[in-house]
């Protein structure tokens, strides 16, 4: 039932029939929603006409119920999904509930589905290919793949920017919708009690937009990738659609498939189009991939039977919740319920924790990472950094945090500890690589333990480094690929000890692969140096060993990316190299950047150094979601953890 704009207000109206022999007396009619429940915005109600919210209507009668939602002139919210509760003395029905939204005018018609078209979009993409090699009979498809790809990997990125416009940054989880916006509710399989939910917030919205940016960046970075082009880009633009439905992804069961969509098309575009061991690379990230997705799938399914009864979008009835936000009403820490002999759920968080992890590259599960982007094509490592790897943290912030609060705060000085120990290692074991694609995924495993000692600070500065860190984490290990990638094709090789003389015989890539390194780094003036000083000065007042340690990580990690970037710019080009195969066709010279090539690099260098001199964009967005985190996981008054 949506509930549309009259005179000033938004206004509905239902009617309860009562199809028995019998008066049915209707005891409550009431919004689903409470002072400690921020399902629905602040001044939604629900009354029968003549004004009551109790009443007995007559056998075979009928009774109008009006909704009406009268939203204050500062309110920041613009649609909502809720429930209108109808509860009787009709025992068999038991408590009946009516869906209800609303959406803002302003929004129109493609504002309701900003996040469902972004996510199609190169699903679509992908379809058309797969079409276009049918019609090819498996033949040549010529230069029509690379341009339906950036087709449709450009729409998907001017609607991601189109919802980033859209997202108020002011908007507070207790303005109602559990601080979610741009939300698109569906019920998908009433039976299975599964939803198409989809909604983003401020940590879940700067990346949607990046992965989305990076998409077209990656097309034209592969624009001249000549091994079964239709394949390429069609498993291709799939792996955009599941990275970005995994990241706006509400509902577990989406979630999961999102993910494991994501790990397939990674998997098949690097063991078919990679180089070097790709299919070592390639099978490792699907047995430890796989094996996370099935643990978190125990940790969900665990929680999904023991949850309360809830209710569909569309008021259908359903015995438990499969729904994040509804799974994060249920007291799951007062339940007496056990998985594998443990609290269900301290022992659902440490099975989704290491699934996640594994999926994340999270120290000490990080194994994959390093092979896997050494071996992938440029464009899919950028999309790993930016998209496989940043949906599966997002998702510890989502089910270990948000669902389980009370578990999260028990295991948050392991998960504080275990970071800074990833800070530490990342950073030392980058400081010695010589490849510049393993240096960035270990960078990538130091920032990610960067992130986790923020969550588990427990602080709301910590908790936006968190947010930052996840963020720009993904979007310089995004560049950084491309950039490298560029390098790899000229000279062959990443290894730092054979590339020198850059800046000297190609300024522009000179230039492309310091900022990337800088960048993976977090080096001041690039995004993810606010990154160690945010979490360093918010977990120093609880953790003040931790704060140290992560602050050490970050000095080493910026040594790490600075010293190689130096090598490599300069001094003169090796004579090995310059004789070599690789430059034989260019006569022993390095060619510098195509306009192409600086068409797919430079977006995403330029977003590493505007959010290094100005980051108010990305931490005004998450500023909000930050304080929501923190406040669940660590609420203020006699409960709060000391």
């Amino acid at each position: 039932l949506e509930v549309r704009p009259v005179v000033g207000n938004y206004e509905a109206s239902f009617d309860v029939l009562n199809d028995s022999d019998d008066p049915l007396y209707v005891s409550r009619i009431a919004p689903r929603t409470g002072a400690d429940d921020v399902r629905l915005p602040r001044r939604v109600s629900a009354r029968f006409e003549a004004g009551q919210t109790s009443g007995t209507i007559p056998p075979h009668g009928t009774a109008r119920v009006r909704v009406t939602w009268a939203p204050d002139r500062d309110t920041h919210v613009r649609s909502f999904y809720g429930h209108v509760m109808i509860t009787s003395t009709d025992e068999s029905a038991g408590e009946v509930a009516v869906g209800i939204t609303a959406h803002d005018k302003r929004l129109g018609a493609l504002g309701r589905h900003l996040l469902s078209t972004a996510v199609l979009l190169p699903m679509l993409g992908a379809a058309l290919l797969a079409l276009l090699l049918v019609a090819a009979g498996g033949g040549r498809t010529g230069r029509r793949p690379r341009v339906v790809a950036l087709v449709f990997s450009l729409a998907c990125a001017a609607v991601a920017v189109a919802a980033w416009a859209a997202f108020d940054p002011e908007l507070l989880r207790a303005d109602g919708g559990d601080g979610l916006q741009l939300v698109e509710r569906a019920a998908f399989a009433r039976s299975l009690g599964v939803e198409m939910f989809l909604g983003v917030d401020g940590l879940s919205l700067p990346l949607f937009v990046v992965c989305a940016l990076a998409a077209p960046c990656g097309v034209l970075a592969a624009w001249e990738h000549r091994q079964s082009p239709a394949i390429f880009f069609a498993l291709y633009m799939l792996l955009v659609g599941a990275s970005l439905g995994a990241l706006v992804a509400l509902d577990g069961v989406v979630f999961l498939f999102c993910l494991a969509l994501a790990l397939a098309a990674a998997f098949l575009l690097i063991g078919l189009f990679g180089r070097g061991d790709a299919r070592a690379a390639a099978g490792r990230l699907l047995v430890l991939g796989g094996l996370g997705i099935a643990l978190v799938a125990i940790a969900l399914g665990a929680l999904h039977g023991v949850s309360t009864r809830t209710f569909l979008v569309d008021g259908t009835p359903s015995p438990h919740a499969w729904a994040l936000p509804e799974l994060a009403r249920v007291d799951f820490a007062g339940a007496r319920a056990t998985l594998f002999g443990g609290a269900i759920a301290k022992s659902a968080l440490v099975l989704s924790f290491v699934g996640l992890s594994l999926l994340a590259a999270i120290f000490p599960f990080h194994a994959w990472l390093s092979p896997a982007l050494r071996s992938a094509p440029p464009a899919v490592a950028a999309l790993l950094c930016v998209g496989l790897t940043r949906a599966a943290l997002l998702g510890v912030v989502r089910i270990d945090l948000a669902v389980l609060p009370d578990a999260f705060r028990w295991a948050a000085p392991a998960l504080g500890a275990l970071g800074a120990a990833g800070a530490l290692y990342g950073a030392f074991v980058a400081l010695g690589e010589r490849d510049l694609a393993s240096m960035t995924a270990f960078a990538m495993v130091s920032i990610s333990g960067v992130a986790l000692v923020g969550l588990g600070a427990l602080t709301p500065e910590a908790g936006l480094g968190s947010v930052s860190a996840i963020v720009t984490s993904g979007l310089a290990g995004a560049a950084a690929m491309l950039a490298f990638g560029a390098l790899r094709d000229r000279a062959a090789t990443l290894d730092t000890r054979q590339v020198r003389g850059l800046g000297i015989e190609a300024p522009l890539l000179a230039l492309a692969v310091g900022l990337a390194a800088l960048g993976a780094g977090a080096l001041p003036a690039t995004a993810g140096f606010w990154t160690t000083w945010l979490v360093g000065l918010g977990a120093v007042v609880r953790e003040p060993g931790l704060a140290l340690a992560v602050l050490a990580g970050g000095v080493i990690l910026a040594a790490s990316q600075a010293l190689p970037a130096v090598r490599v710019l300069r001094g003169r080009l090796p004579e090995p190299l310059r004789r070599g195969e690789a430059l034989a066709p260019h006569g022993g010279r390095v060619p510098d950047l195509r306009p192409r090539e600086l068409a797919a690099i430079a977006p995403l260098l330029l977003l590493v150094l505007l959010l290094g001199f100005y980051p108010a964009p990305l931490l005004s967005r998450a500023a909000n979601t930050a304080r929501d985190l923190n406040e669940l996981v660590n609420p203020p008054g006699p409960g709060q953890v000391e």
